[in-house]
């Protein structure tokens, strides 16, 4: 599918869709583009793909977050050192077509290929979401939310 890199990062996603959710929409930074925006595409395509391969048709991504401004992170309590401040992180919402736990299958079959950028997971099943990031570290590392447990007794 061909795009026009000057409004999409990817055939599948937009560059309004990387845009911080703030108030202004502030826009994702025109000079990380390639360097940051495409390769995170580029791993958001490729799960994209694996959902719609274990779906059997073709499944849209739902993109919760990825750029933040530095006052939007603030805000929506994001953690301090957050890769979304750096346009490198994503926060992709569990697509109609799976349950969620084929929807993290198919991030970590894309997270082992060799070929993946995919460095860093953390699942939020609670809450229905995924948090993935291709920061710069030569290791994969997963996470699992886990919520407070309640102190009432």
């Amino acid at each position: 599918m061909a795009f026009d890199p000057r409004t999409h990062a990817s055939p599948h996603f937009a560059w309004t869709e990387f845009a911080c959710r703030d108030y202004f929409h502030s826009p994702y930074p025109v000079d990380w583009r390639e360097s940051r925006g495409r390769p995170l595409a580029e791993a958001l395509e490729a799960i994209r793909t694996r959902c719609g391969q274990i779906a059997g048709v073709e499944v849209p991504l739902r993109l919760n977050s990825v750029y933040r401004t530095l006052e939007w992170n603030r805000i929506c309590q994001g953690k301090k050192a957050s890769k979304h401040l750096e346009g490198i992180a994503a926060d992709i919402l569990c697509p109609f077509a799976l349950s969620y736990d084929d929807f993290r299958q198919a991030i970590l079959d894309v997270a082992h290929e060799a070929s993946s950028r995919l460095r860093y997971i953390q699942f939020y099943p609670h809450q229905g979401f995924v948090h993935v990031d291709i920061r710069d570290t030569r290791a994969l590392v997963i996470q699992e939310f886990t919520p407070p447990k309640d102190r009432a007794t």
